[in-house]
């Protein structure tokens, strides 16, 4: 997702790994990945995923993208159908619009002119839900997390990927995705709503689409054994 790296998914990986090899990278920008220099867009970072499978000499896999991320598994799929088996979209989009964009333009005004406590405690309600506001300590940890977080993206690398994320859209190529698809949604996700899901599970040849009742955008963190049911079930169906 925009703005985190591949640690993102240590909970998630931690309840499928004994069942796949894992692979997990940090998209150009983040983590410990190269900082770029110049702008990018969605299709070049999908371009850095294929470059890197080929690299390891993965012929194909199944590709699970969240947010941002699931942009990128999109063009993926889109531009090489032969490298996907299955394919699972979590809380993502298919083209970002005007609300969108001056959403996450403002996320990054916050970023580069807040300090990284306010920055966060300003923007995780668009991430987690009243509900999940209410479940112990959650808000604190994540918070506490990313205070301590040596590797917290700059806000020059959050703005370059905001960028390359506004400006993607794969409506009217959707169809060419020809891998069975997963699509998880978070009921109430104010930042990916479920309008995007619709319309992707319309075009999508072969998708299905499950909502997870009471969680957000970052279900995730709050709904990993659900997710990762959800997940181990459609890989292992025929």
């Amino acid at each position: 997702g925009l703005g985190s790296d591949l640690r993102s998914w240590s909970f998630l990986t931690e309840l499928l790994k004994d069942q796949y090899q894992l692979l997990v990278l940090d998209n150009r920008d983040s983590g410990l990945s190269e900082r770029a220099t110049v702008h990018y867009s969605i299709k070049d970072m999908s371009e850095d995923l294929v470059n890197l499978m080929e690299e390891l000499e993965i012929k194909k896999a199944h590709l699970i993208g969240y947010s941002m991320g699931g942009a990128i598994a999109q063009e993926v799929a889109i531009n090489h159908p032969a490298l996907v088996d299955r394919l699972v979209l979590m809380a993502t989009y298919d083209a970002a619009d005007p609300r969108g964009a001056e959403l996450f333009r403002g996320f990054a005004y916050l970023r580069r002119h807040a300090d990284r406590e306010t920055y966060l405690k300003l923007t995780l309600p668009w991430g987690f839900t009243y509900k999940e506001y209410q479940t112990p300590r959650l808000i604190d940890t994540v918070v506490n997390e990313a205070l301590e977080d040596e590797l917290y993206q700059e806000s020059e690398a959050f703005e370059r990927q905001m960028e390359a994320t506004i400006s993607f859209n794969s409506r009217g190529r959707l169809h060419l995705i020809e891998s069975p698809t997963l699509l998880v949604f978070g009921e109430e996700d104010i930042m990916t709503p479920l309008r995007f899901a619709r319309e992707m599970v319309r075009a999508i040849k072969h998708a299905r689409l499950v909502t997870l009742e009471g969680t957000g955008h970052l279900f995730f963190r709050t709904h990993v054994r659900e997710t990762a049911g959800l997940i181990r079930g459609f890989l292992g169906s025929g």
